[in-house]
């Protein structure tokens, strides 16, 4: 005899709509290369949303991840904000080895979730991106008058 549970329906999980381009933000920018942006847009000084690269020591707990992300008064009123899975080490051969495997290590979704509760963000979500796989999480910058 078998028992029927009733569970919550899977939903497709609702992605932001992907920006022009992102500004790459974060303690572990510089160490960014040739990585792919977020929906296959590109990193420009100038991009209309934000892509925080977090590093080693940016990746411990909630307080070096929530520090790590930029301040929501900093931010256009509105802005997406999205926070990047791996953990961007400075480079190295070994890095570049690891990661060009796919063996990088991430930060969880609940981290980087809290994070951006945790620095004031709005509108949190986290998905897949259909284009480059990448776990993200994003948050949208408080709307002000």
């Amino acid at each position: 005899m078998s028992t029927s549970s009733s569970r919550m329906p899977v939903r497709a999980e609702s992605l932001p709509s992907p920006p022009t381009a992102f500004r790459l933000v974060g303690p572990a920018a510089k160490n960014v290369r040739d990585r792919v942006a977020p929906f296959r847009r590109t990193f420009r000084d100038d991009g209309d949303a934000y892509a925080v690269a977090l590093g080693t020591d940016d990746a411990l707990d909630l307080t070096t991840v929530a520090r790590a992300l930029p301040d929501v008064t900093s931010v256009e009123s509105g802005a997406l904000v999205v926070l990047l899975p791996q953990i961007v080490p400075p480079p190295s051969l070994a890095v570049r080895v690891l990661v060009a495997l796919g063996r990088g290590r991430t930060v969880s979704r609940a981290l980087r979730c809290s994070a951006l509760l945790a620095k004031g963000y709005t509108r949190i979500g986290a998905g897949i991106d259909p284009d480059t796989r990448a776990d993200l999480v994003w948050g949208y910058a408080p709307t002000r008058s």
